[in-house]
Order: C-alpha cells, then structure tokens, then sequence
C-alpha cells in the first residue's frame, strides 16, 4: 500500500534516518521495533507529512506522492505517542467532540460512535471523564476517535507505552480485529513481546533497518541455533568469563536467570558452561533482534 524508498532525515548532526527503505503491505500489520532513540517515530511522522524528509521518495499504491502528502492523510488516521484528550471531557463527549473536526454527518455519528465504544470495550465507561480513565483506557479511547474518520491506513505511534500487561493484550486484539476488517496497521513499539502481532517485522537501530521481513519468514529462516542454559553458579561471573574469549563474547546473553547462547559456526561451545540443563528453542522476536543487531555492530567493527 506505502513503500518508501532510500528515506532519511537528519537533526543538524543527528542523523535521526539513514536511507530506509520498505514497504507497507495492505491488509496487513506492520511492526517498526526498536528501541527509544532509533529513529521509529521520525519515520512515521515522514509517512504522513509531519516531518519533512531530507531525501527519498514515498509511495502510496505505487504512486510517487512527491510533497502531496494529503494523498495518504485522506485515508490515514495518525496516532501519536502522546494523544491529546480532554481530560474535562466524558469519554462521549471527547467522541462528540472529534466526530465534529472529522465532520461525520450527524445520521452517521451516533451509529458510528457506539458501534466503536462497544468494539473497544469503552461503552461502559462512556460517562466516565477522561482524566479519570486508566492508561490502557485512554488509549482505547485515542483509538476509537482516530477510527471516526473511517481510515483505510492507521498510524499508531507507540500505543502502549505506559500502559499495564493486560490492557496491551486487549488493545492489540482490538488492532487484529481491525486488520480483519480490511485496515492496512503500522505500529512503533519497544517492545518486542507485542511485535509478535505484527505480519512483517522492520528492525531498526540508529536510524538503520538491520532486518525486515515476514514474521514467519523472519523466525523460520533464523541462521543460526539457539539454545537457553540454567547456568550452575554465579551467572554474572559464567557471562564474564565468557567474554574473554573474544570469538565467543557476542554469542552469550542473559535473559532471566537462563544464559542464551546463539550458535552461529558448526562447533558448539555450551561445554564452556557449568550448567543444570541446556535445550535448543526456536528463537522468540527479542532473540532475533539481539543476533541481528550483534551481526551489525561486527559489520560496522570491520567496516
């Protein structure tokens, strides 16, 4: 539905986007993950006009908008991380209130609202001000207003930062819901246990894709073994004197009380361990990203 193509965008000396390039599937959700700093909201503020690209060009169903961005905002509801709503307002009232700057014609907007109050679980709390509500109702609540344009392209800009376990667990249901519904969905997220909804994965690091591709293809073609090890002793010291042997130094992390050891060459190296147990399984998003961001850094070291 959107491609872009050799982006980037910098800060004075900050180089926030370095020449990214892909592609939006229509239907579909779209992860950007990456941590805080990596460039993922610049990226999206791009797609819809909010920050001007230094250079590259963007594509909305294979035609160049150039600088006519009101092709994609005509049909794309934008998110931001931080949604202003009117904490003096009732849930119904901050509904009211954006029905009217999107103009939905008033047979239209009574229907429309409940039907979205009732698809995100907020028509209960309709009456509630939205001050009051909770951080994963509030997002609830940005969301159905950003839905009152009836967009076929939702932009959503880390929506669940802040916000408890389960309510992101109830949000990202609403999101797939709407995925059925024929809406093309791209998300920024840090968080990598939630990019596990999305159908096409794009990692980024310092303004760099260091991976994109299918969430099947992305876990099912990993290039390497991945084991999880109950280390026997000390595992701050196990990981530290791990580290000395500098071949092996960037195969080893900590998640848990378990050591992660990713295997790229054919020689296993688990006999350096003092361990419990040791077993292979198949790599979660979170071990993806660390063995692709660890191959950039080597790339770069060479480089």
């Amino acid at each position: 539905m959107v491609r872009l193509e050799n982006i980037s965008k910098s800060f004075k000396n900050i180089k926030a986007v370095d020449n990214i390039s892909f592609e939006i599937p229509e239907s579909k959700i779209t992860i950007i993950a990456g941590s805080d700093g990596s460039g993922k909201s610049t990226i999206l503020k791009m797609i819809v006009g909010l920050i001007k690209k230094d250079s590259g060009k963007i594509y909305l169903r294979e035609k160049n908008i150039v600088e006519n961005y009101r092709k994609i905002t005509s049909i794309a509801a934008y998110m931001p991380e931080r949604f202003s709503l009117y904490k003096d307002l009732t849930v119904e009232e901050n509904m009211n209130f954006f029905a009217d700057i999107y103009q939905v014609p008033k047979k239209k907007k009574e229907e429309l609202k409940n039907r979205l109050l009732i698809k995100t679980g907020m028509n209960n709390f309709k009456n509630r001000r939205a001050g009051n509500l909770s951080g994963g109702m509030k997002q609830k609540l940005a969301l159905s207003t950003i839905l009152l344009s009836i967009p076929e392209f939702i932009i959503l800009d880390e929506p669940t930062t802040g916000v408890d376990p389960l309510s992101r667990i109830e949000f990202f249901n609403i999101i797939k819901e709407l995925k059925e519904d024929g809406k093309t969905i791209i998300i920024s997220t840090p968080y990598l246990d939630e990019a596990e909804n999305g159908d096409y994965i794009v990692f980024v690091r310092n303004g760099r894709i260091i991976k994109k591709d299918s969430m099947n293809r992305l876990k099912n073609n990993f290039p390497a073994k991945l084991f999880r090890i109950l280390p026997k002793g000390n595992i701050f010291e196990i990981i530290n004197n791990l580290k000395k042997h500098e071949d092996l130094k960037d195969n080893f992390y900590i998640q848990g009380k378990y050591l992660k050891y990713i295997q790229i060459e054919e020689k296993n190296y688990t006999h350096l361990i003092p361990y419990y147990s040791i077993e292979e399984e198949k790599p979660k998003l979170e071990d993806i990203y660390i063995y692709y961001e660890r191959m950039e850094e080597q790339e770069l070291k060479r480089a």
